[in-house]
């Protein structure tokens, strides 16, 4: 890898660490949209599970006290069973096929919403349950799981900071469990380590950024910018398919 190379990835790792921070998601569909510039995506997916665990681990004392218990059991729940069948459909279907629909389904739903369109509902122990089914049923087919769950988040009237504290609590469970999957699979190897550890430092300095621009943040501000991001980052995924 050259220097230019190099100080690419550390670039996008910072910027994709202050929205992690600021948004609780995100992180790895902007560090995969970059570094896929630079690196095979086989071996920075592994790396990119390492750094969401660091991630949570680094969020979870300041957003403990925020996370929804009573809607966080069934969020994970809902994605342990919606994991298997997504990846199990993934090992059957044509992944780019898949991957254009669902990024097309959140970038409407997520532009609906932007217009003013909502679920008006509360979330409750059933929505909570579906939330986590297409979070872990799009994290399996496609690594696009925290788009569904941010477009019916923010369907909803739930709160920025409960937002923030469910996704860093779910989504480290999930990646303790991808990441168990990937060892199992053979597809950690000393390159998957090392890029994990140069993208940390960066990671954890663009989070601290982030968190401190979420604590000056109105809610209607932190729903704007969640909005923008899940519009770029379905069409990110869907030119990267189209251009493929």
């Amino acid at each position: 890898m050259s220097g230019l190379q190099l100080g690419l990835l550390l670039a996008v790792a910072t910027v994709a660490g202050v929205v992690r921070g600021y948004s609780g998601f995100g992180f790895s569909a902007i560090v995969i949209a970059g570094a896929s510039l630079v690196i095979p995506p086989a071996t920075v997916v592994p790396a990119l599970f390492m750094l969401e665990i660091a991630a949570s681990i680094h969020m979870l004392p300041s957003v403990r006290s925020d996370i929804d218990y009573p809607n966080f059991w069934p969020m994970l729940a809902g994605c342990a069973v919606g994991l298997p069948i997504g990846q199990y459909l993934l090992a059957h279907l044509e992944p780019n096929t898949i991957r254009m629909y669902l990024s097309l389904g959140v970038l409407v739903s997520a532009f609906l919403i932007w217009r003013g369109i909502s679920f008006k509902r509360e979330m409750n122990v059933p929505l909570a349950a579906f939330t986590g089914f297409l979070t872990g049923f799009g994290s399996g087919l496609a690594s696009i799981g925290g788009l569904f769950a941010m477009v019916i988040f923010l369907g909803t009237s739930y709160p920025p900071a409960r937002v923030r504290a469910v996704f860093v609590a779910m989504f480290f469970a999930m990646y303790v469990y991808g990441i168990g999957i990937a060892a199992m699979n053979g597809l950690i190897s000393w390159a998957t380590i090392w890029i994990a550890i140069i993208l940390l430092v960066p990671m954890i300095m663009g989070i601290v950024v982030g968190q401190r621009q979420f604590l000056s943040a109105t809610p209607e501000a932190f729903r704007r910018f969640a909005l923008l991001l899940l519009m770029i980052l379905a069409s990110i995924g869907i030119l990267r398919i189209a251009f493929a």
